[in-house]
């Protein structure tokens, strides 16, 4: 049986944008019209396959969805709700949506998670105080009106794709216990290594680029992902991830990402480092542990 993660929010909000960011469709954002109904995108990974239900948020539509529930919001595990934080104007309607939404899950998937996605926080937008209160509240006022349901709280950005991938990824994983490990473990090793100042983030992807785990420094921002983001993703094309030996560098601005390939029940994983030339004096000391982190790594794997 198919896993359902529905996607949800008012018209214009960013829904099918961040889910064909997820594929990497960058071609098609240019390209988008209004969602009609609901659109349906199946994403086959580590033997699942999952169903993200794209659902229109024009008025007429959320009305429809709403007396459908029973249809679009059983047997949900999962699902997103999107919020413009760049409109204002539509915060209103947002809240009153995820109101009529939230009675829904309730009565249909009473267990279910929502993550609120705070969508179009675009790079820079991070340095301006103002805007990332507003993000923090409007995402607190959420997770509130959430409850009893568990909430968690993404920003996201579609110039940012790294930050996409981030959110959709622990819903298709459908266990968090595993990427919550690897959020410690990359802590730590940052900590007792003292790369504090060193290591801007540490990520795991599957070959097709579902995040299984990660860490990412305090000064990272939307502007710097966004700039990693382009050589990272076009390392794993096919042809490249074929010639490449197991562990290959990349470098855009001032940062050097060290890519470590690994296989797991004949799937193939990618360890990615990425780390500030600027401040490191002595990048091979980082490369040498990266090599004792990708061990332990792949004992934690044999548990997955």
């Amino acid at each position: 049986m198919a896993i359902k993660i529905p996607i949800i929010g008012i018209d214009n909000s960013g829904k099918t944008s961040i889910v064909k960011t997820f594929q990497r469709e960058f071609k098609a954002l240019s390209k988008l019209k209004p969602t009609k109904g609901i659109e349906r995108t199946k994403i086959n990974f580590l033997d699942k396959e999952i169903v993200i239900w794209d659902l229109g948020g024009q008025s007429k539509l959320r009305q429809k969805h709403i007396k459908k529930a029973e249809i679009n919001f059983s047997d949900i595990d999962e699902c997103f709700y999107v919020i413009d934080i760049q409109d204002q104007s539509s915060f209103n309607d947002a809240i009153n949506y995820f109101q009529a939404v939230r009675v829904a899950i309730l009565e249909y998937s009473p267990e279910a998670k929502i993550n609120i996605v705070i969508n179009k926080l675009d790079p820079g937008m991070e340095l301006d105080a103002d805007t990332m209160r507003l993000a923090e509240t409007v995402g607190q006022k959420f997770v509130e009106m959430a409850k009893p349901l568990e909430a968690d709280i993404f920003h996201t950005s579609i110039f940012n794709p790294i930050s996409v991938i981030h959110a959709l990824s622990k819903a298709l994983m459908g266990n968090s216990i595993l990427m919550d490990n690897f959020g410690v473990i990359f802590s730590e090793f940052v900590e007792k290594n003292n790369f504090q100042e060193n290591i801007d983030f540490i990520i795991i992807y599957s070959e097709n680029f579902v995040e299984i785990g990660s860490y990412f420094a305090s000064s990272v921002d939307q502007e710097m992902m966004k700039n990693v983001a382009p050589e990272l993703f076009s390392s794993f094309d096919s042809k490249k991830v074929e010639l490449n030996m197991a562990d290959f560098s990349l470098q855009t601005g001032p940062t050097s990402i060290q890519i470590s390939r690994f296989t797991h029940s004949k799937r193939k994983f990618f360890l990615s480092i990425g780390y500030n030339n600027v401040t490191t004096t002595n990048p091979e000391e980082i490369l040498a542990k990266t090599a004792a982190l990708k061990e332990e790594v792949q004992k934690i794997m044999l548990y997955f």
